[in-house]
């Protein structure tokens, strides 16, 4: 049984989970999930990846989470993989960030059901995540940006200098930029992201923020670390989101996931 009062585990993927030196899930994080799962622990991903990216096959695992919040929120999937709540930008937010970033340049993918359709600068985001991640399967070029016009989209991510950015937030005020590394913006709906996403899995579930341990590393995370009843940053994240967690946990490189199950779950 788990010798804790905590009955949910939120944990970012991205720098939390895994990270450009360890590219899947550890065996040892896996079993300890697993094990959670099995003493009636609510395991919860809450990622800026969206379900298709976020998949085990993808993290190289075969844990299945209770429930994933993805693209920030704007998609909730359940642990059969049906998606049971979404949020989508319209059609005008989807034209002024297009019109805005296009002409500097400034690479710009948006994150569809399907895949991830780059409107801008395909080649730099093809090397990108071909460079920390292999062989990326879900990337489209949508240089013809017309994409938006079968559906709409959940999100978006921009990599611009951080100077543009109340630029771009004052031309959208439905939207909320949250800067996952230097220079690089997740886009989403203004009222979605992790904290409401997985208060949204809570309610249904009867569990009190109090009773959930979140784990993240960075701006897309702070709202969840500073709801839940403790909050874990990792080691390697920015100062003010290591200020903001009730505790600090080893970097991806080392485990660190595992060893927040160990101390605050118990055997």
């Amino acid at each position: 049984m788990v010798n804790s009062d905590y009955r949910a585990l939120a944990l970012d993927v991205d720098g939390t989970l895994i990270c450009p030196a360890r590219k899947k899930v550890e065996a040892e994080t896996t079993a300890a999930l697993k094990k959670l799962q099995a003493d009636g622990v609510v395991v919860i991903l809450a990622t800026g990846r969206s379900c298709f990216a976020s998949t085990g096959e993808i993290l190289g695992t075969d844990f299945i989470p209770d429930w994933r919040v993805c693209v920030n929120g704007a998609q909730i999937l359940d642990a059969s993989g049906t998606i049971v709540h979404e949020q989508r930008f319209s059609a005008a937010v989807v034209e002024d960030i297009t019109a805005f970033t296009t002409p500097r340049a400034f690479p710009l993918t948006f994150t569809f059901e399907d895949a991830y359709y780059v409107y801008s600068e395909y080649e730099a985001f093809v090397k990108h995540y071909t460079a920390n991640a292999g062989t990326v399967p879900y990337l489209r070029d949508g240089s013809d940006r017309k994409r938006h016009l079968s559906s709409l989209p959940y999100g978006a991510y921009i990599w611009m200098p951080a100077e543009y950015r109340n630029e771009l937030a004052g031309l959208c005020p439905d939207i909320k930029l949250m800067e996952t590394y230097p220079d690089s913006f997740d886009v989403s709906p203004l009222d979605a992201d992790k904290r409401h996403g997985v208060e949204w899995i809570l309610s249904r579930l009867g569990i009190g923020f109090d009773r959930l341990v979140a784990v993240g590393d960075s701006e897309n995370d702070a709202g969840l670390l500073e709801a839940a009843g403790l909050g874990v940053a990792m080691a390697d994240a920015p100062e003010h989101i290591r200020a903001l967690a009730d505790h600090v946990t080893g970097s991806a490189r080392d485990n660190g996931v595992a060893s927040v199950i160990k101390r605050f779950f118990g055997d």
